[in-house]
């Protein structure tokens, strides 16, 4: 399989990723440890020389052992604290385990679902991500779903206590998870006092979409919020979520972290991420 042009010209000194035609940035690649054409998607697995090993699809890089704790502990662990209890909870996405790890350490779960199109991320992620997340897939709470989330989505109606829609950015087949037709699925999915986090892209890159998934979510749950986290892998060190559910954000800081260990998240953190720049709190809230 031909190697990546990125990696093949600068191998042993800089990954470049261009995801915006006018923004870049790298980070020094000392190993690959896969790369292969999927069904899918082009997906590469490389040992950095900061950031531990990084997975890599069609180019962008997805995570990072590293800094996935900005972005694993914040899209679990903000709508999980808003339900208080979540016993079944679906994970859109996230074959690489990360926000399945975050979502087993509360008790209260009985149930987890990964939901993930593309069976080779889970297997490569098994094998290269153990040091970071384990293996969270031999938990009897897990179960993985090689298939669309779409269909899932509308064939369980009022299932889950808590969606996490742990998704790639909107390009090809992931444009779909941005769309109307998705965030209807999904708040319909949602048990009764259910909340959802969704990847929800950058305020400075990105402000247009975050703006109308926002609108879309405020026509279907009366709590929607967006809010942010520092993942310096991430185009402008950082990436957003939309939080979306009838339960406000603010519930969850009163609820206690789950056992475990946090590096992320506290309830300065949790508070602070939904503070929004006021050149983006102007154009989302339309003031």
């Amino acid at each position: 399989m031909p190697m990546c042009p990125y990696l093949k010209q600068q191998m042993s000194i800089w990954f470049t990723e261009e995801l915006h035609p006018y923004y870049r940035k790298g980070i020094r690649v000392k190993k690959i440890l896969a790369d292969e054409q999927t069904q899918y998607q082009h997906l590469q697995f490389v040992e950095t020389e900061f950031f531990g090993n990084a997975m890599i699809l069609d180019g962008i890089i997805q995570v990072t052992e590293r800094d996935n704790i900005g972005y694993h502990e914040m899209i679990v662990h903000v709508p999980m604290l808003a339900v208080g209890q979540p016993k079944r909870v679906l994970i859109v996405g996230g074959g690489d385990g990360g926000s399945l790890q975050q979502v087993l350490r509360y008790p209260s779960v009985e149930e987890a679902v990964v939901c993930e199109l593309d069976q080779r991320v889970v297997d490569l992620s098994r094998q290269y991500f153990t040091a970071g997340f384990g293996d969270p897939w031999t938990d009897p709470r897990a179960t993985l779903l090689v298939r669309d989330a779409f269909g899932f989505l509308a064939e369980n109606p009022g299932q889950f206590d808590v969606i996490i829609s742990d998704t790639t950015d909107p390009i090809g087949m992931a444009e779909r998870l941005f769309s109307d037709e998705f965030y209807q699925l999904l708040v319909r999915a949602l048990a009764p006092n259910g909340a959802a986090a969704t990847q929800c892209e950058q305020p400075f890159f990105d402000t247009a979409l975050i703006k109308e998934i926002y609108r879309v979510a405020k026509s279907l749950t009366t709590h929607p919020a967006y809010y942010y986290t520092q993942v310096p892998t991430y185009p402008g060190g950082g990436i957003g979520f939309m939080y979306v559910s009838n339960v406000p954000w603010e519930k969850g800081l009163a609820t206690p972290l789950p056992p475990g260990v946090n590096n992320y998240i506290n309830p300065d953190v949790h508070r602070a991420a939904f503070a929004l720049p006021e050149f983006f709190r102007r154009e989302l809230y339309g003031e």
